[in-house]
């Protein structure tokens, strides 16, 4: 089962395990970003259960009457200005739904649990993040995630279910769903040369969706052999925002100048963010193989989700 299985990257993970597995896929979300056509043909061979991740009833219904053997669990509000307009709201949907999530399957143990996090759990610093680096939220979307964190690991303590984190770095792809930047300067780049924008001085560590899709899919097999397991999923390079605008002007064969807009500034950000990403090589052979080029590329040629419009 994969909860926020039409989004951005769920769409991707759900794809992914019908083309590569024989086993049954259940989705459960709640249609208000991704949207069913996000999975392509792989719609025909999924069974699509709407419900909202913070009913705690209806998750423990789907959970029961399917009794999946594996949750990736992805449903959550990820974009940091609409957690910050909305800190009660990205609580209830990234707390309060992990919560309602690991109640059922309390109910209805699976075999592993997955949950996605975020790099945003660690405190600021210039140097790359390992997997054990200090945590310090800046922001109230990296608390929530990184109390749900919590969640997870006392629910592995109280009940022996694996469970299993991902801390995401930047993912980028086709079919983003929310305004980050990528998204936003390939929006704009299409009708106008001049872009505004926010800060662009800061670093970013992109890592392309289908790497993501794959380091989930391993996490989800490695969990059972170690109980608990945290790993970053990044691509182990920072470019800042200039660097990343001018490789898109280069992929779409344009030149592009650069407003600052102070309405996209962010009250905090951190200089850097950058991955290590050892433990996921060592443990789970994994890292990501899709160079920045080729993910641009690819997101160019599909900017937004299906339905979705990107602003």
């Amino acid at each position: 089962m994969v909860t926020g299985g039409l989004g951005f990257v769920g769409s991707r993970v759900v794809r992914m395990l019908v083309e590569q597995e024989s086993a049954d896929v259940i989705v459960l979300d709640d249609c208000s970003l991704g949207v069913p056509e996000n999975l392509g043909a792989a719609l025909d061979r999924v069974t699509v259960e709407k419900a909202d991740i913070r009913d705690s009833h209806s998750v423990a219904d789907v959970t029961s009457r399917h009794h999946p053997d594996v949750v990736i669990h992805l449903a959550a509000l990820h974009f940091i200005p609409a957690c910050d307009a909305e800190p009660k709201r990205c609580v209830d949907v990234n707390v309060g739904g992990t919560q309602s999530l690991l109640d059922a399957c309390a109910a209805t143990p699976p075999r592993a649990v997955v949950l996605a996090s975020t790099a945003a759990v660690y405190a600021p610093d210039e140097a790359a993040h390992g997997d054990d680096s200090a945590v310090g939220p800046i922001d109230v979307y990296g608390l929530s995630k990184r109390w749900s964190e919590q969640l997870g690991e006392l629910f592995h303590n109280k009940s022996g279910i694996p469970v299993a984190i991902a801390r995401l770095f930047n993912v980028f792809g086709p079919g983003e769903t929310n305004s980050h930047l990528i998204p936003a300067v390939i929006r704009q780049a299409a009708t106008s040369r001049e872009l505004r924008l926010g800060n662009l001085t800061t670093k970013r560590d992109y890592v392309y969706v289908d790497d993501v899709a794959r380091g989930l899919a391993a996490l989800a097999e490695a969990a059972p052999e170690h109980g608990w397991l945290s790993c970053n999923l990044g691509r182990e390079q920072a470019v800042d925002g200039f660097a990343l605008v001018s490789t898109i002007a280069d992929l779409m064969d344009t030149e592009l100048a650069i407003t600052t807009d102070p309405a996209r500034m962010r009250p905090s950000d951190r200089p850097v963010l950058l991955s290590d990403c050892t433990r996921a090589h060592s443990l789970l052979g994994w890292s990501a193989g899709t160079s920045l080029a080729d993910g641009l590329r690819e997101a160019i040629a599909q900017p937004t989700a299906a339905g979705v419009v990107v602003d």
